[in-house]
C-alpha cells in the first residue's frame, strides 16, 4: 500500500483552497489540479510499505502527534516549485505556527527514520499542493498568465484554522485521479482518534 502522513484541512481553508484552485485553472496551464476533497498538508510521504507495518508505523506518529498541540494556521500565499516559469507543484502556503508545524514533521521523518524509512534531504516547507504537472512530462510549459496569477497571490492572506489531526492515508492511484483512504487519525496533543477497518 501507498502511504503518507498528513495534516487534515478543516472546512473553511479547504473550500478557499478550491476556490484558488478553480481561478488559477481559468489561466489555461497544462496542469493536473487537486480536488478538493484530496486536499492536505503532507506531513511524510512513505511511499509503498507492507501492511504488516502499519502498528510500527501507527506508533511512531501516535507518539509524535501526543507531543505536539493543535497549531494555528492560516492560509497564506501562493507560489510554485521549483518556480512559477516552469512549475512542477503549484502551492498554497501557510502562515502561522509554521514552525511548530515543521517540528511536528521532523519528529515524524526522525521517527520514521528509525523504522528504516528514507529521512527527507530537504527542510519541509509547509504547503497545500493544488495542482502539479502531469505525470511522465516534467515541469509545466511556460504559463504566462499562471506566473502573473501566483505573483499576483504572493501576499494573498486566507482564512485562519487550527491544524488539529493528523492521518495516516493510503492512496489509491486510478486513471481518475488518487483517492486516499485515512487508515488511522490522531488529533494532535491526545491520543488515537480512529482506526479505519
Amino acid at each position: 500500500m501507498r502511504l503518507f502522513a498528513a495534516l487534515e484541512l478543516p472546512q473553511g481553508p479547504r473550500t478557499a483552497a478550491a476556490a484558488m484552485i478553480r481561478e488559477l485553472r481559468r489561466t489555461g496551464a497544462d496542469l493536473k489540479w487537486v480536488a478538493p476533497e484530496n486536499l492536505h498538508v503532507t506531513l511524510k510521504f512513505l511511499g509503498e510499505t507492507d501492511p504488516g507495518r502499519l502498528p510500527e508505523i501507527s506508533a511512531v506518529l501516535a507518539a509524535a502527534c501526543a507531543a505536539a498541540p493543535a497549531l494555528d494556521l492560516a492560509l497564506a500565499g501562493a507560489g510554485a516549485f521549483p518556480g512559477v516559469g516552469r512549475p512542477s507543484v503549484v502551492w498554497l502556503g501557510l502562515a502561522g505556527q509554521v514552525e511548530a508545524l515543521v517540528g511536528l514533521a521532523r519528529a515524524l521523518d526522525d521517527g520514521l527514520a528509525g523504522l528504516g524509512f528514507a529521512p527527507e534531504t530537504r527542510r519541509f516547507q509547509a504547503h497545500l499542493t493544488l495542482g502539479r504537472a502531469r505525470r511522465g512530462r516534467g515541469p509545466s510549459a511556460p504559463s504566462r498568465p499562471l506566473a502573473q496569477a501566483l505573483a499576483g497571490l504572493s501576499a494573498w492572506r486566507g482564512p485562519e484554522f487550527v491544524g488539529r489531526r493528523v492521518s495516516l492515508m493510503e492512496s489509491s492511484l486510478t486513471p481518475a485521479g488518487p483517492i486516499y483512504r485515512p487508515r488511522w487519525a490522531w488529533d494532535l496533543g491526545s491520543g488515537l482518534v480512529d482506526l479505519a477497518q
